[in-house]
């Protein structure tokens, strides 16, 4: 609408609505889909597993990182015998129909016993999406001291249904009030600060 003040055309103020809403939708259980793996565990001694996923975020132009990532438990004879990571691992694999996995010895198979030399390569040629047909959970995770807060995506996917989304809500609320998943608070919203890749890496143990 114009307004006219003693002959003159004036623009009139615009606002926008407020729907109400608040916070990032891009934080919290949200739409995911699959653009990208890729194995870094060669670039840390102390990874025995470093899958990272890269995840498109519905009504975003930006992509966020999930990543599988610790050391394996092992026998004197450097046998697996467990270790948390592969529990995560596995769940993911579960969610996207993937049954390749690892031996005792430590090499990556298909179903069918046959080798897989790149992990990453493999599960890029078969397991990325159109669209998002997953859910994710999606925080700022409390840093440590003098480190800048990161989004995190918690390592787990969900099918994109009702039934998904409240699994995904009451899974990660569990986690929350276990301790498992450590949110930031206004508190711990610092300058940027440089940080290398193992840093972040690290923070995910």
């Amino acid at each position: 609408m114009e307004k006219h003040i003693q002959g003159e055309e004036v623009m009139a103020i615009f606002k926008p609505e407020d729907n109400g809403s608040t916070g990032s939708s891009y934080l919290g259980v949200v739409e995911v889909g699959i653009v990208g793996f890729e194995d870094k565990a060669n670039l840390f001694e102390w990874a025995d597993i470093f899958i990272e996923v890269e995840l498109s975020i519905k009504n975003s132009e930006y992509t966020n990182r999930m990543s599988i990532l610790g050391s394996l438990d092992k026998d004197a004879t450097g046998k697996i015998t467990g270790g948390s990571v592969l529990k995560k691992m596995y769940r993911v694999f579960d969610a996207i129909g993937c049954t390749a996995g690892l031996t005792i010895d430590g090499k990556w198979e298909d179903e069918h016993g046959n080798e897989i030399d790149d992990i990453g390569h493999f599960l890029k040629e078969r397991y990325c999406t159109k669209g998002e047909q997953y859910v994710a959970y999606l925080y700022k995770k409390k840093p440590k001291p003098g480190k800048k807060v990161y989004t995190e995506v918690y390592p787990r996917l969900y099918p994109n249904t009702a039934e998904g989304k409240a699994a995904c809500k009451k899974d990660t609320d569990w986690l929350k009030s276990q301790g498992h998943i450590k949110e930031a608070t206004e508190a711990d919203m610092i300058p940027d600060e440089t940080s290398s890749l193992a840093d972040s890496a690290l923070s995910n143990l």
